[in-house]
């Protein structure tokens, strides 16, 4: 049973990780595009 409740706590952890992996991403982009004075899109 215990296995379960860390099974589905797990998926919110793994999700967080992945949002700051990309919104970290996005704002290293963002800042070297503003440096180059390039546009995002």
């Amino acid at each position: 049973m215990n296995w379960i409740v860390t099974y589905i706590l797990i998926w919110p952890v793994l999700s967080a990780g992945v949002l700051a992996l990309l919104v970290g991403a996005l704002v290293r982009d963002w800042r070297a595009a503003k440096r180059d004075g390039k546009e995002m899109i």
